[in-house]
């Protein structure tokens, strides 16, 4: 093969240069790149529109991936109907893809929203399928057979996949991908038997119900011998009428008859509720599963304590060779706690939160929400000790003392087993996890890039010793605690804090309400600008977190850029710190206030009068806590810290914390934060959104979705 002539990628479409910037001067392999980072459909289709080389450039990344979504009803922007003039936008999408020469390029498409069936009841009562049912399949199909490179294909809309479809699924090369859902109408359908597709990857079955007419999936699973990925996904309506009519023995008879067990390294279970069947082993290799999802999508007001995931014959011995690296659930008991210490290995562990989540980016701030609810205690471990210590009567389902039990079985095993190898942990947000324990994960797993859990608020002042010791970790995200039980006075002052958050607030009137914060929620209350200076200023030391990326703190983000310097603020020196009474009682006498050599300045330090530490100097000494002062055993208050408290069953030492931390971390915290010149480290913090933090796992995966 001929040398391609670079000239060729180098070269520019003009030639002369015009007076205002133009796109066309730049190379054609710097504009292909520019066009490669576009993915909304409205700038892709300007840009086809503007000239004949840009639309030949872009038309590619324009019908890369389609996605048409139909709706019941005409919508309007404005005074005028969507499609006037012609059809709806999802017809005349589909029409483009038959008619015109553009069917080659697409590599996914994906079909959602309702679609409107007129007089389903009577051809339900004779048993046909509806005539605009039967066209949009026909017409699916004729785009199906004019897209030879399609590889991803996604049936979302509320009514059924007919044969021609299937047929033509069937016939696609290159097809790896496949997401169908199934009705929720019990309306006559055919029910087929789905043709193999022996290309397929991954497979995502949604709304299965089996009074719900839905295919045979037996065939399919059989002949998928390539297939890596399984989500199914279950209607929740036979858990919520505990109507266990799911046969897992009917999903893979195929493989059973012939004994040759499904292979699949992630599998993902959803809402789930059958009875466990003795050939399972058969139609399923446990030793292949690499990642394992499990969730139930049951909300914290439901009460039917008695819906349990599956039923209590399902065992929990692992297999002899188990090579799980990846779990995800949002429910809880004690059988899978003793199940994660059946075995090591596990490197992503992620507890999702239940809804409402206070801690959601894409959900509605300052709701009301309750203690953790029945659903997720430990019922099997109740049912299978003595009933006269763990009825009932004697231990309350929902009960903080077991709650807190499961938590710490959960705990222990992760550490036991897991810490060596584990990299990413979600814990759920009414695990209010303590200094104690904040420090043992801390200590047992070195290798953690990507951490999220909850603590109250008052414990929050020895991350500033714990973080810096995560050399890999990227991302850490601070929850809202949730389910707290808490006076009712402490509870409506509470309320009464974060509800005057939606006034406006001035510099001053931030500042004032991040000092007097009583919990995370409030800090996170403030303005933004307020807690990104604050946070440029408290995360400034490139020797500890130059690796720390992202930053959650409840339902807000913040990303972490680059460094910079500014002049160092005067340095103030403390000859004593007065503990007088005044001072206990929160009178600051002149000169309290210390502004350290590494220019980061601190909240005051005050105290209550029962002498507990006011939750602003806590949130300041996430991270602006020195180094050296922490090599020195004191605390922000200038008193001794118990090196047992920080390091739970260590004997300490007596030459100090600093050579004490030196051995278990091999790190050495007397690094210096400050640059030369009387200049001082900054670090640009800017908050993002859904956008940016969906790329991280413990944003991404903290959802009740498969």
């Amino acid at each position: 093969m001929a040398t391609v002539n670079r000239n060729m990628f180098e070269a520019t479409v003009t030639t002369d240069r015009p007076r205002k910037g133009s796109l066309m001067v730049l190379p054609l392999n710097l504009i292909a790149f520019i066009i490669s980072h576009l993915d909304d459909p409205g700038d892709l289709a300007r840009l086809c529109r503007t000239c004949r080389v840009l639309n030949y450039m872009t038309l590619p990344q324009l019908y890369k991936s389609i996605t048409l979504t139909s709706y019941d009803r005409i919508r309007y922007r404005g005074d005028q109907p969507e499609g006037m003039g012609s059809a709806s936008p999802f017809s005349m999408g589909l029409n483009a893809i038959i008619t015109r020469p553009y069917a080659s390029l697409v590599r996914s498409l994906t079909l959602r929203g309702n679609w409107r069936e007129f007089e389903l009841e009577e051809h339900a009562r004779v048993g046909r399928v509806p005539d605009s049912s039967m066209m949009l399949n026909i017409v699916v199909r004729a785009a199906i057979d004019r897209m030879a490179d399609l590889e991803t294909f996604k049936w979302e809309l509320n009514t059924k996949l007919l044969e021609p479809v299937y047929l033509g699924l069937a016939q696609l090369p290159k097809l790896t991908s496949l997401t169908i859902r199934f009705p929720s109408s019990r309306h006559p359908r055919p029910t087929l038997v789905i043709p193999p597709m022996p290309h397929l990857r991954y497979l995502k079955l949604t709304d299965m119900d089996p009074l719900c007419y839905p295919d045979d999936i037996s065939m399919l699973l059989w002949k998928g011998k390539k297939l890596q990925e399984l989500n199914l996904h279950w209607s929740p309506r036979m858990r919520i009428e505990q109507e266990p009519s799911v046969m897992i023995h009917d999903y893979f008879r195929k493989c059973i008859t012939a004994k040759q067990p499904l292979s699949v390294k992630k599998i993902g279970l959803q809402n789930l509720y059958a009875l466990h069947s003795e050939d399972f082993h058969l139609a399923f290799d446990q030793s292949t599963v690499e990642d394992v999802t499990i969730l139930t999508n049951t909300k914290d007001d439901d009460s039917n304590f008695m819906n349990n995931f599956v039923d209590n014959t399902w065992p929990i011995m692992p297999p002899h060779v188990v090579r799980i690296k990846s779990m995800r659930q949002d429910r809880f008991n004690r059988k899978h706690a003793d199940f994660l210490g059946l075995f090591t290995g596990l490197e992503r562990l992620y507890f999702v939160n239940t809804t409402p989540n206070p801690n959601d980016m894409n959900t509605p701030r300052r709701l009301g929400y309750l203690a953790p609810t029945p659903s997720s205690v430990d019922l099997n471990h109740l049912n299978s000790t003595n009933a006269s210590t763990h009825t009932p009567e004697a231990t309350p389902y929902g009960s903080p003392s077991l709650q807190a039990g499961i938590r710490d079985a959960y705990l222990n095993n992760v550490i036991l087993n897991h810490a060596a190898t584990l990299r990413h942990l979600l814990l759920p947000s009414y695990w209010h996890i303590s200094s104690s324990m904040i420090a043992r994960i801390v200590h047992a797993c070195p290798q953690l890039e990507q951490l999220s859990f909850a603590t109250e608020f008052s414990s929050m002042d020895i991350l500033g010793l714990l973080l810096p010791f995560l050399r890999k970790l990227v991302a850490l995200r601070l929850l809202i605690p949730t389910g707290a039980i808490s006076s009712p006075e402490s509870s409506q002052s509470s309320h009464t804090s974060r509800g005057n958050s939606g006034r406006f607030f001035t510099t001053n009137n931030c500042e004032e309400m991040l000092n007097s914060a009583t919990t995370l929620a409030d800090v996170i209350d403030a303005d933004d600008n307020v807690l990104t200076e604050k946070l440029a200023e408290s995360l400034a030391d490139p020797a500890v977190f130059s690796q720390l990326k992202i930053l959650g703190l409840g339902w807000k983000t913040f990303e972490l850029l680059d460094y910079y310097t500014v002049p160092s603020a005067p340095v103030h020196t403390v000859e004593s710190q007065s503990q007088s009474p005044a001072d206990i009682a929160g009178e600051e006498p002149n000169g309290s206030r210390e502004v350290y050599q590494n220019g980061l300045s601190h909240l005051d330090d005050r105290t209550t009068p029962s002498g507990v530490r006011t939750p602003a100097s806590n949130f300041q000494a996430l991270s602006t806590m020195p180094i050296q002062q922490s090599c020195q055993n004191t605390s922000l208050l200038g008193k001794r810290r118990r090196e047992d408290e920080l390091y739970p069953g260590k004997s300490p030492k007596r030459s100090g914390s600093c050579d004490y931390l030196k051995e278990k971390f091999d790190f050495d915290p007397s690094l210096p934060t400050s640059v030369t010149n009387g200049r001082v480290w900054r670090r640009r913090v800017r908050r993002v959104g859904w956008d940016v933090a969906k790329r991280w796992e413990i944003w991404s995966l903290d959802t009740q979705e498969l």
